[in-house]
């Protein structure tokens, strides 16, 4: 009982200070980039959720003192309530695997909590938990969940966070999908800066709060989830990665030294005559730029880490 106490008190305290730290200032403990993929990819806030995570685990604490002073009825309520904790977990590692495909840090410590306090509830209480568990785990992963939009029907202004218009110059236009943590995206962007012959839209893939670009012309919202759910449709994991639309088709480019290639040919920063690009032609008429052999990536579903000073300082 006194454990049971202990783990209730602890999860309490835990996720009362995550969800001040998300009252104030926005955002709470994380220890990897899977938190921020997946409080975007739910509709109930993280504040509510943590809110919520609170209440429970006071509901349970509570619940255990009570069963000190008045045996019976009031541990059978608390082992009810961490079975639907457990349950709860079930659905939301279910989610991790199979739809954002990217573990949240706080989360799994959350999860554990709840583990832990079914534990110290008795082997029966054991036995349920790891059963409902389970129950809801299989029943997840056998629905074929697919996003409601194919590669060709997600409309990329529903992540476009911000664009900045060419007018009338006619060059190609770009869709820029990036994250906040990727320093050969910033490279990109610092590139972009210069280009006045391309309209440019910034697809984020996380939640970013501000852009420097001069002129940007910021969109009311944007979904950084489409912006996944695209790049996933397409098969690719790595960013920063360039969707550009001319009058010879949709040209598709992973990295920063072919999309740098792209920009000197099709972007210049003064109006040339135009330039050619040796381009690879895919089946489905997409023109994809072949991939330099240096590592000029960072992954799509983690942070990268920051270039060497030569490196990063190249624009």
């Amino acid at each position: 009982m006194k454990a049971s106490l202990f783990i209730a008190l602890l999860a309490s305290l835990l996720t009362a200070f995550q969800a001040l730290l998300i009252f104030l200032r926005g955002s709470g403990i994380c220890l990897n980039e899977g938190c921020r993929i997946v409080d975007s990819l739910t509709s109930v806030p993280p504040l509510a959720f943590n809110v919520m995570g609170f209440l429970f685990f006071q509901a349970i604490f509570w619940g255990l003192l009570l069963e000190r002073k008045n045996p019976g009825v009031p541990l059978k309520t608390v082992k009810v309530l961490a079975l639907a904790g457990m349950a709860s977990e079930g659905v939301l590692v279910a989610f991790q695997i199979f739809i954002t495909e990217a573990f949240c840090s706080y989360c799994l410590i959350v999860f554990s909590l709840i583990l832990i306090l079914n534990i110290t509830l008795g082997f029966k209480q054991i036995a349920s938990s790891v059963a409902v568990f389970a129950v809801v785990l299989l029943a997840f992963s056998s629905l074929q969940l697919k996003s409601a939009e194919s590669a060709e029907g997600i409309s990329l202004d529903r992540g476009t966070y911000g664009m900045w218009s060419a007018g009338q110059s006619g060059g190609p236009q770009l869709h820029l999908f990036f994250s906040s943590t990727c320093p050969h995206c910033e490279n990109i962007i610092e590139i972009l800066k210069n280009r006045k012959t391309c309209t440019v839209r910034f697809q984020p893939i996380d939640e970013i709060r501000s852009l420097d670009f001069p002129d940007l012309q910021v969109a009311p919202s944007y979904s950084a989830a489409a912006n996944r759910s695209f790049l996933k449709s397409l098969g690719i994991e790595e960013i920063p990665v360039l969707v550009a639309k001319g009058s010879s088709g949709i040209s598709i480019l992973t990295g920063e030294q072919p999309i740098r290639v792209y920009l000197d040919q099709n972007c210049p920063a003064e109006p040339s005559s135009p330039g050619g690009t040796s381009l690879q032609t895919s089946s489905a008429g997409q023109r994809y730029l072949p991939h330099s052999e240096q590592d000029d990536t960072c992954s799509a579903s983690a942070d990268c880490p920051p270039l060497p000073p030569s490196t990063n300082s190249q624009k």
